[in-house]
């Protein structure tokens, strides 16, 4: 098999530390300040070393982008959930972006100055939006039939670099990619969110507590690590 081959650019930068980024499909290595030639030239290999395995790691997990025909180019998609839910949407252009939203989805006018990392974004959202109650219906069911702790508030919105948190207002947020995965997958983040307001970590003890509400989880917890979330398009 060909191996894929991946671009990259330099960018010398003011910051005390050289970084690499992956974006556009393409590595961006910034350099720190004040490098010798040298030092550059090891920071480069180094970096591009470690983000070209990252890159090529992560193109054997499934993405998670319900809405990618829609990205490249399709007029209409209907996005169907695990649940048997379904969203139909449909774009036409226009002078002004704006949403009207229907019984079985949304009609969306495209205005001109509406860039794709937008447009991406205002698919998730609607998404969330429309899928907000049923979370937290599935949220309060799982932690009154297992864990019973106290929580403040539920949040589903998409994340481009974790599937859940508890902030220590015990607010949990859930990452509505989840909402297209498999419902045990979905479950396993939500009780892993609920036990976190009893700890805030990883300790024995938080896996305890996340095994007793879910005694099947490391299961689900494996096939998490067969996804990845998606970029924002770009």
């Amino acid at each position: 098999m060909k191996r894929r081959r991946i671009r990259h650019r330099i960018e010398h930068t003011r910051n005390k530390h050289s970084r690499a980024v992956f974006r556009d499909e393409t590595i961006i290595i910034r350099l720190a300040r004040n490098l010798s030639h040298t030092q550059e030239q090891e920071h480069i290999q180094t970096l591009l070393r470690r983000m070209t395995q990252r890159v090529l790691k992560a193109d054997k997990l499934h993405c998670i982008d319900p809405f990618s025909p829609l990205l490249n180019g399709n007029q209409s998609l209907t996005v169907t959930l695990p649940t048997g839910r379904r969203y139909h949407i449909a774009l036409k252009p226009g002078g002004a972006t704006r949403v009207e939203r229907h019984s079985s989805g949304w009609v969306i006018t495209v205005g001109p100055l509406l860039r794709r990392p937008g447009f991406h974004r205002l698919l998730w959202k609607l998404l969330s939006d429309a899928e907000t109650p049923h979370t937290i219906a599935l949220v309060k069911e799982i932690n009154e039939r297992t864990l019973g702790v106290r929580v403040k508030d539920v949040r589903l919105k998409f994340a481009g670099s974790q599937w859940g948190s508890c902030s220590p207002r015990c607010t949990i947020m859930i990452n509505a990619a989840l909402l297209c995965m498999p419902p045990e997958i979905l479950q396993y983040i939500i009780v892993h969110e609920l036990a976190h307001v009893r700890f805030q970590n990883h300790s024995h003890a938080f896996w305890r507590e996340v095994e007793r509400a879910m005694p099947t989880y490391r299961e689900a917890k494996k096939r998490l690590l067969g996804y990845r979330l998606p970029p924002l398009a770009s």
